[in-house]
């Protein structure tokens, strides 16, 4: 009797997981969240272009604004066929980089 009740409580564990997992929406991990970035430069009137940089360290090497800005990829949209920042979204960069 006592295998018999070990043996039932183990098939409910075993059932009560698989409908846990059924239940688990896939891709929801900080992996799945992460969305590719696009450094795109400034112009002289401050301006954000659609000119992207890989890194624009070089040519922006300090922080702050003014030089260059990153954008998630949900920020930007194609054109076109050129990438290019959505209006509402010009401010709302995720970070900067100045000259001076």
């Amino acid at each position: 009797m006592k295998r018999l009740k070990v043996s039932f409580v183990a098939i409910i564990a075993i059932i009560m997981a698989v409908a846990t997992s059924a239940f688990t929406a896939p891709g929801t991990g900080a992996a799945a969240k992460a969305e590719n970035t696009y450094w795109f430069l400034m112009d002289a009137s401050g301006h954000v272009t659609t000119t992207q940089v890989t890194d624009p360290s070089i040519l922006c090497p300090l922080p702050g604004d003014g030089c260059a800005r990153e954008y998630n990829q949900s920020q930007t949209q194609i054109v076109g066929g050129v990438r290019q920042v959505k209006p509402g979204e010009v401010d709302n960069e995720i970070a900067s980089k100045a000259k001076e």
